[in-house]
């Protein structure tokens, strides 16, 4: 088996659509826009037309509560509108920031520590790694600044996740670094060992932890691994190329389970709100799950970047944004058929988090035009 990816990294840009997309328009057979019950469902519903994707999903929260909630469009493109607020979508690595929260509630559990290193989580391998890689601890990895590649390229031996993911460590900490610890350089492999280091400390498969300690916790009960749906069925968004082409909701319709803890959770728009708001009462000074400090180690850059102190925190990208609320921390994500992003603003204690079911293609982040207008609609109310 052979170890892919296309998960996207933390990124904010303007997207450009181009003039062939502007030229032809979406299909006769995609749904027109309709009048919805609430403004920003119809205001979804008009960018999901003019964007031409299949579906769009948003919603907009504060520390206190879940302000707007909506999904539009069709669950396979050109077909009828029939997606709900309840169907689920890809985070892809928007998702990261669930794997450091879960081994945030592993720190508060006593059974490791932020700086613990990786010749002290993996014993077995102290004598043999790369001496780059002796002092680098978790919260190097967790802030994409272990050094590691990217992404691995190798053949997988074993069936299981969690014992693929096992093998992932052991052939990482023989590749050569790509950058010096502490510099920044985003890996996807970074968080497939970080799900190792979940088992490794527990024992246990890091999908169930997930699900054991921080999604139930939160009262999230949409959220799963792989693909959306059941074979055969549109119960739920088809994932969509590019250009539009469906993607059947087979087993193997999503990256490989390995990359669960890097970028393989879907949940509905709803939940994810739920998820989005708890970060940001954690943000206003009202931890729940995690202590205080825990919870903000999880937003606080390692690796500072520019001179406000952006930088990348543990799955967290932030900047500093004067025009939307100050401080902000946002991630986007992708699976190459999905793409989302999400953008919290805690020292105005509000957020944005936009999904829809079609990859990226050459467009940058095709769903920008969908978070600034949902910001301009909480801030300014057009």
């Amino acid at each position: 088996m052979k170890y892919s990816t296309m998960l996207i990294p933390f990124l904010f840009s303007f997207s450009v659509f181009s003039c062939r997309d502007a030229i032809l328009g979406p299909d006769e057979s995609v749904p027109l826009p309709a009048q919805h019950n609430s403004r920003f469902a119809t205001i979804l519903d008009s960018l999901r037309y003019t964007l031409d994707l299949p579906a769009l999903a948003g919603a907009i929260m504060t520390d206190t509560g879940i302000v707007e909630a909506a999904a539009v469009g069709a669950r396979r493109y050109g077909g009828p509108a029939n997606v709900t607020v309840n169907d689920q979508f890809h985070l892809g690595s928007c998702g990261k920031s669930f794997t450091a929260v879960l081994l945030g509630v592993l720190v508060d559990e006593g059974r490791v520590q932020w700086t613990t290193t990786l010749p002290q989580i993996f014993p077995e391998y102290a004598g043999t790694m790369r001496p780059e890689y002796r002092d680098v601890s978790l919260l190097n990895i967790l802030s994409h600044s272990a050094g590691f590649v990217r992404d691995p390229d190798f053949k997988l031996q074993s069936n299981t996740p969690k014992d693929q993911r096992a093998e992932v460590v052991a052939w990482a900490l023989l590749q050569p670094p790509v950058v010096q610890r502490g510099q920044p350089l985003y890996s996807n492999l970074g968080f497939v060992i970080a799900g190792a280091i979940t088992e490794k400390l527990t024992g246990r498969a890091y999908e169930d932890l997930l699900m054991e300690k921080v999604i139930r916790p939160l009262g999230l009960t949409t959220a799963g691994f792989g693909t959306m749906g059941r074979e055969g069925l549109e119960d739920q968004p088809l994932q969509h190329s590019p250009n539009h082409a469906p993607i059947i909701a087979t087993p193997d319709a999503h990256l490989l389970n390995i990359e669960n803890s890097a970028g393989g959770l879907y949940m509905s728009i709803g939940d994810w709100a739920k998820y989005c708001q708890w970060v940001l009462a954690c943000e206003a000074g009202r931890p729940s799950l995690l202590r205080a400090q825990t919870a903000r180690t999880i937003t606080k850059p390692v690796v500072v970047m520019d001179s406000r102190g952006g930088g990348n925190a543990l799955g967290w990208g932030v900047e500093y944004w004067d025009e939307v609320g100050g401080r902000l921390l946002g991630h986007t994500g992708s699976n190459g058929f999905n793409y989302s992003e999400v953008l919290l603003m805690p020292d105005r204690r509000y957020g944005v988090i936009v999904m829809t079911n079609q990859g990226a293609g050459t467009v940058s982040n095709p769903i920008w035009p969908v978070v600034n207008r949902s910001i301009q609609l909480y801030l300014n109310g057009q």
